[in-house]
């Protein structure tokens, strides 16, 4: 491809997504300083909206917006057909691409099948997570760490969430850091300036609050068991809920079981993350007990939620199971707690009660998001990837 400024390239980016994602956020980012954007976004099987599709915007103006048939496939054949029609729609673009931004292997591997055909010159593969057992279907597990290793090879640069996954990379695909491509730290961020930034005595006193997919690893229950405990210190504690997801009915049912609807409060799938941003900003902290499971693609990522709360002033309450956990603590914007009940309402109950501490950590939470503005993070990992 050669030296190009940003503004002379033509790039496709590629993705799965649920709802929000980085790659949506790359979009963002790079659709008024591209000559032409294509973006391609193909939902994941468990995600309610079923249909790829794709964005083409030239030179910041969206041109044409097209959605794929709405029918549903097993999880095995959705793969294949997202690789399939990603791999349609790139190459019916007018233009040669000269960036393939591919955010897992499956579409980094049709990336690489359109630059041996001339269509796309160079591919970036931008690794959001990574796990030793992705799927639970072996064949799909082995095709994800096949296709890992060619994006290796012959990727021009990887974009890691965290310096955990080239490590776990070495270690599971045999393949040494040296002889990859090479693989830089590009973290998940916020969009700063757009969160809210609500004074600490007008958020809403003792309310705690979580955002994600609901997946039994998010440890959810954990906060849940412990609220009878803490609600006999601190009454009108309360727990807010955003996303949905395959636990969700699990967690409505342990509410109703503990006698607790009064104190939780669900609210389901939020579209606009505008709207979630402002909701986060009226609480006065955050959640995030992750269960502890080394197959899990928490140990090697780099939770966007997090970032979420820290910009939005929320202290956060986590589990040591992301890497950036220990620093968070280190830096007096969260505190970590043991996956178990006993030690999470000790530090629920600690922070709640010490006012001083609990606006002292929402400042510091605040100020250390500062550096992970998507128009800083972006613009660092471009200037390293041309």
């Amino acid at each position: 491809m050669g030296k190009k400024s940003l503004q002379n390239l033509n790039i496709a980016i590629a993705t799965h997504i649920f709802a929000t994602g980085p790659a949506l956020e790359l979009e963002e980012y790079l659709k008024n300083k591209v000559n032409s954007l294509l973006f391609i976004g193909n939902p994941f099987p468990y995600s309610k909206e079923k249909r790829s599709f794709y964005r083409f915007y030239l030179r910041g103006k969206l041109k044409k917006e097209h959605k794929f048939l709405n029918v549903s496939f097993l999880d095995t054949l959705s793969y294949f057909k997202d690789a399939i029609i990603t791999f349609f729609w790139t190459i019916r673009s007018p233009r040669k691409i000269n960036l393939f931004i591919a955010s897992d292997n499956f579409l980094g591997f049709v990336g690489i099948v359109l630059k041996e055909i001339g269509k796309v010159d160079e591919i970036i593969l931008y690794t959001i997570d990574y796990m030793p057992k992705r799927f639970t279907n072996s064949f799909l597990n082995y095709l994800y760490h096949y296709f890992d290793k060619i994006c290796m090879k012959k990727s021009k640069i990887i974009w890691n969430v965290s310096s955990k996954i080239s490590e776990a990379r070495e270690e599971y695909s045999g393949i040494r850091i040296k002889d990859s491509c090479k693989q830089i730290v590009v973290p998940l961020g916020v969009w700063y300036k757009r969160i809210p930034k609500t004074p600490f005595n007008k958020r809403q006193k003792n309310s705690i609050i979580f955002m994600g997919h609901l997946l039994e690893k998010q440890g959810l229950n954990i906060v849940i068991e412990s609220l009878p405990e803490i609600i006999k210190k601190i009454p009108d504690v309360s727990l807010t809920i955003i996303g949905t997801g395959p636990y969700e009915r699990e967690l409505v049912s342990l509410v109703k079981k503990l006698k607790l609807s009064k104190w939780v409060k669900f609210m389901g799938y939020i579209e606009s993350h505008q709207e979630i941003e402002r909701i986060l900003s009226q609480k006065s902290m955050a959640v995030a007990t992750y269960k502890p499971d080394p197959e899990s693609f928490t140990y090697f990522a780099d939770p966007g939620k997090i970032k979420n709360y820290l910009a939005a002033g929320l202290p956060v309450i986590l589990t040591n199971v992301p890497p950036i956990a220990t620093d968070l603590e280190d830096k007096k914007c969260a505190l970590i707690c043991r996956y178990d009940k006993k030690d999470f309402c000790a530090k629920i109950i600690s922070l709640i009660n010490n006012k001083i501490k609990l606006r002292t950590y929402s400042n510091n939470a605040s100020s250390y998001a500062k550096q992970f503005d998507w128009n800083k993070i972006f613009a660092k990992a471009l200037k390293s990837s041309l």
